[in-house]
């Protein structure tokens, strides 16, 4: 026989909490909890929470935002309509973030620019990551998306996520962005060849990708300075 949810102390639920101490105050698993609203028998709505949370990669919180509606679904005690709730509070956020970004979006028409942008994030990544930089018709920056975690030694599957998300956010250019953990920026054969190919890919597009900067340990090489696009 199922145990009946036990009542949660007004100190543990995430609502009053909120209320009470602020949002700073509550954790992942409480901000979901208050977007769930209720639980489902047998299991208290930060029971849902905690499964939900647990079942991204690494309980990062940044895999929510690539959740579909089946997604999430998929995870007992959440069904359509909280799906719905969930996906719709991460595209309000989305939402916001590209605002405050185009009021406040630095001139990314160098290497260098976009290059100290990335870099505190990117130089100490244990694995390469593939990022894209989607910039406006001024050069100001509309969005980062990261395509792929790994050796960079692919490009079909890499072009699509490319320009899918270019025409999702109407951008005028790109420029790649990857790192190499090892600390040297120096092109592989690898890296250039799928830079051509992506830029070629653009092309057709009639979205020019501008640049592929490899970030290294505090230091930065331009595929586009050494002629490669």
């Amino acid at each position: 026989m199922m145990s009946p949810v036990q009542p949660m102390a007004c100190c543990e639920k995430p609502r009053e909490k909120f209320l009470q101490q602020g949002a700073q105050a509550v954790t992942d698993q409480d901000l979901l909890a208050i977007l769930l609203r209720t639980g489902v028998k047998g299991h208290s709505v930060l029971d849902v929470s905690r499964s939900l949370l647990r079942s991204l990669p690494g309980e990062n919180l940044y895999y929510l935002s690539e959740a579909s509606v089946a997604d999430l679904c998929a995870i007992r005690g959440v069904g359509a309509d909280k799906a719905v709730t969930i996906c719709a509070a991460v595209e309000l956020g989305r939402r916001i973030a590209r605002q405050r970004v185009k009021q406040n979006a630095p001139d990314f028409s160098t290497p260098q620019a976009i290059a100290e942008y990335v870099m505190e994030d990117m130089r100490f990544l244990p694995q390469e990551q593939l990022r894209a930089v989607y910039l406006s018709t001024k050069n100001q920056l509309i969005a980062v998306r990261t395509l792929t975690i790994g050796t960079i030694n692919s490009s079909l599957a890499k072009s699509r996520e490319v320009f899918r998300f270019a025409i999702q956010y109407n951008a005028a250019a790109v420029v790649l962005v990857h790192n190499h953990p090892s600390g040297d920026p120096s092109p592989s054969s690898d890296d250039i060849a799928v830079t051509r190919q992506i830029a070629q890919a653009g092309h057709i597009m009639e979205i020019p990708v501008l640049d592929h900067i490899i970030i290294g340990d505090g230091i930065f090489t331009s595929l586009c300075e050494l002629g490669y696009v």
